[in-house]
């Protein structure tokens, strides 16, 4: 399975699991059965209201325009700003675009991406995309390439709780750290990350880089060894924000 292996700015490596073709071309397909439900509605939408969109005239036109054509156009940009590298389909794959380098892509890479479906997708009926991203070592198509995107798995729920991420709490449970809240869900996850790739690579010095960085951040100081002190960051901060919701 190919792999992003990035350097963070402590000067350590994560990797993440690349989406394979086979899940960009199902996260496509499945989009595209969106768009055409939406399109089923639009017109079920004009004909309860006695509009004949195939008049011709101006309003026809204009309606169909401003509710169909530009909607479906602007389809994929508009999700993947708003939900974070992901449209309806990624979701549904778990799978999210991201930069070569894993932080979250600009609104002008977005823009880059979705401009050069005409060649990867429309243009060719799909043939140059998947030409393309058969044969890079990240599946990127034309558009990743021009943008400097990919696209990654995002770990279940389940194979996170399996390696330490979704703790189950006693009822009496107390957090320690309660200014774990101001971290983001990024920042959680790459300390997440770093644990997993300290246990996988027994490098001591990601966890001593993300827990010096996260004592700084959250202006602790404690004598818990690293790897205890994040993991109980991570337990923590799960803890509170399930709470919240």
């Amino acid at each position: 399975m190919n792999k992003l292996r990035i350097e963070t700015t402590q000067n350590v490596f994560i990797e993440f699991s690349l989406a394979g073709l086979g899940e960009r071309i199902l996260a496509f397909i499945l989009d595209f059965i969106f768009i055409i439900v939406y399109t089923w509605a639009l017109f079920v939408i004009a004909k309860h209201l006695s509009f004949n969109i195939f008049r011709g005239d101006n309003d026809s036109i204009l309606f169909m325009i401003f509710f169909w054509l530009i909607p479906i156009s602007v389809y994929s940009i508009i999700q993947e700003v708003f939900f974070n590298g992901q449209t309806l389909g990624k979701k549904i794959l778990r799978i999210k675009v991201v930069t070569i380098r894993g932080r979250q892509p600009s609104l002008t890479q977005y823009m880059v991406r979705w401009l050069f479906r005409l060649i990867d997708v429309w243009g060719s009926m799909g043939i140059v995309g998947i030409v393309v991203a058969a044969t890079n070592k990240y599946n990127q198509r034309v558009g990743d390439l021009a943008s400097g995107t990919c696209l990654i798995k995002l770990k279940s729920r389940t194979e996170l709780s399996r390696q330490l991420i979704i703790p189950d709490f006693h009822e009496m449970y107390s957090p320690k750290y309660t200014q774990v809240t101001l971290l983001s869900d990024s920042d959680v996850n790459l300390i997440k990350e770093a644990i997993l790739t300290h246990r996988k690579y027994q490098n001591e010095e990601i966890l001593k880089a993300f827990a010096k960085k996260t004592k700084e951040i959250l202006r602790i100081e404690t004598p818990d060894k690293d790897e205890k002190f994040l993991n109980r960051i991570v337990k923590d901060y799960t803890y509170l924000t399930s709470k919240e919701d």
